[in-house]
């Protein structure tokens, strides 16, 4: 009862500190947003503007004390998940994820007792990501890639974050790891023009596994440390299962002692799991942002049936001029919705997304109207979401009962689009009927014809039905005109955290048909025992 209560108590907690490390996140952007606005009409260069928003909104956010995570640590930071996805520097300092707003190794303590709490692996230096989370990290120092490095290059030297690498390395103390990935940040439409094609995802616990110093690209020595993944953090490691803050003056000994029992600990729990491993590294070969890894259990080798992937809607059969449909003339990016014709055509005549580019209702309207390729605005307007593809790394994975499922390894927020339902368009005059599916077939009812994605598809058609749903479903239009074969897009109806399956009801779209089953399998506590009613 006692182990209970803690177990309780130790969620709360967690779910708690993960509101709170939102809400600081929420409060910058909004903050920076604001000064971005004041600034750029007074700055030459908007990209001048920027940066001075979003160093004054963490030091505003500083002085009021609304930092999370303030305190330096080792291991995972306390309600942050692995695969979260961050769109500027500013903002792992703002929730401790990696406390320096520059360089790119963060560390606590000083000189022989310091250890690395996290590195960016950026491009600015010779970083190298290998297969099977291997990663050879260059140490800093004397790099004219770097802007704040005045003095030409010279040799590295053993000091500061190399040092703490180092100790790190011989403590074999974790390291917090952060990737800079390119690929725009699903963020705030009005930052368009001047956000650049990269973002931040936390990739988790890596421990530095050996340390090298050879000659760099400007022909100085460096060092280059070859971090290898910690594994099983699919779970999540707290911070209270690694090794808390330590003082200046902890002893090496120590430290060297405590990490040892925490790695045999790790060990021992994970030895009876069945753990997961990677069968395809990308099922979407490149054609996605982000890649789509198909996981099983060890002791499952199955794979999925192949199949083409497919990142837009295929119309073998519609006509040109039905593709073609009149557009907006917005020439500002649809600020004025007022002004703008697609906008118009939603309910109410007003913009189905807010300014953070998620629904503004997830429950109502179903049917949106977004600006497409016949419109005179340009692919930052503040009226296109759903068409831009996946913002969210997800995976397949092997369910337990229904087969193969979707889940995602980012935090996906409330009313956020995750992923269109793809495959080709079959007219309902010629479409599979009931007596000709087979088990394989993967079958969507959209009204006036169906989305067949069994030769043909993308990731939508792994996702699976739930009576009580994650995702919503919504008709969105912006490519041609006729109303009975929309876009069917799935939203986030809640916060879904990261390792959670996605799935939506499908009752949404009379007659769907995955894997051609009438029995819910979906295990929640509002099960009905069967699908379609």
């Amino acid at each position: 009862m006692e182990d209970s209560q803690s177990f309780g108590k130790t969620m709360k907690e967690k779910i708690l500190k993960r509101k709170r490390v939102n809400k600081a996140l929420e409060i910058f952007r909004d903050l920076s947003h604001k000064l971005y606005c004041e600034y750029k009409s007074s700055e030459v260069k908007n990209l001048k503007a920027k940066t001075k928003a979003l160093l004054e909104a963490a030091m505003f956010m500083k002085e009021k004390h609304q930092w999370e995570n303030s305190g330096k640590r080792l291991g995972h930071v306390d309600g942050i998940e692995v695969g979260d996805h961050f769109q500027y520097r500013n903002e792992l300092v703002v929730i401790g994820l990696h406390q320096q707003f520059c360089s790119g190794i963060d560390y606590l303590g000083k000189g022989e007792f310091s250890f690395a709490t996290s590195i960016v692996v950026s491009d600015k230096y010779a970083n190298v990501m290998k297969s099977g989370g291997c990663l050879v990290y260059e140490g800093q120092g004397s790099n004219p890639n770097v802007k704040t490095t005045a003095a030409p290059p010279r040799d590295q030297k053993l000091e500061g974050g190399n040092l703490a690498l180092r100790n790190s390395m011989n403590g074999r103390r974790p390291v917090r790891v952060i990737l800079k990935v390119f690929g725009k940040f699903n963020g705030r439409e009005e930052w368009k023009n001047t956000v650049s094609d990269y973002s931040y995802v936390y990739d988790g616990l890596y421990l530095v596994d050996r340390m090298t110093q050879e000659r760099g690209q400007f022909g100085k020595l460096v060092f280059k440390f070859v971090l290898n993944k910690i594994s099983d953090q699919s779970a999540g490691v707290s911070s209270r299962d690694v090794v808390k803050n330590q003082p200046a003056s902890v002893s090496s000994r120590d430290v060297v002692k405590e990490t040892e029992t925490f790695l045999k600990r790790r060990r021992t729990k994970g030895c009876g799991l069945d753990k997961d491993v990677i069968r395809i590294n990308d099922i979407s070969e490149g054609k996605e942002k982000f890649p789509i890894r198909v996981v099983t259990p060890i002791s499952c080798v199955e794979k999925p049936k192949p199949f083409g992937y497919l990142v837009k809607m295929s119309y073998p059969k519609m006509n040109h001029s039905t593709l073609l449909g009149g557009g907006c003339n917005c020439e500002n990016a649809c600020v004025d919705s007022l002004d703008c014709v697609c906008i118009a055509k939603n309910n109410g005549g007003t913009l189905a997304y807010g300014g953070n580019k998620r629904l503004v209702s997830p429950i109502k309207p179903s049917f949106i109207y977004e600006c497409g390729p016949s419109c005179a605005c340009s692919s930052t307007c503040m009226n296109r979401v759903s068409q831009c593809g996946i913002q969210f790394q997800l995976e397949i994975f092997k369910t337990n009962s229904k087969g193969w499922g979707v889940r995602t390894r980012s935090f996906i927020p409330s009313g956020s689009f995750v992923c269109e339902l793809i495959g080709e368009l079959v007219h309902q005059n010629n479409g599979k009927s009931g007596s000709n599916l087979h088990v394989d077939d993967y079958i969507f009812n959209i009204g006036g014809g169906f989305i067949d994605a069994t030769r043909h598809g993308n990731i939508g058609r792994f996702i699976n039905h739930s009576c009580c749903p994650n995702l919503c479903m919504k008709d969105v239009m912006y490519d041609h005109n006729d109303k009975s074969l929309p876009h069917k897009m799935l939203f986030a109806l809640k916060d879904i955290a990261p390792g959670r399956e996605v799935s939506y009801d499908y009752n949404c779209c009379k007659g769907s048909i995955k894997g051609w089953s009438n029995i819910c399998c979906c295990g929640s506590s509002e099960c009905k025992g069967y699908i379609y009613n």
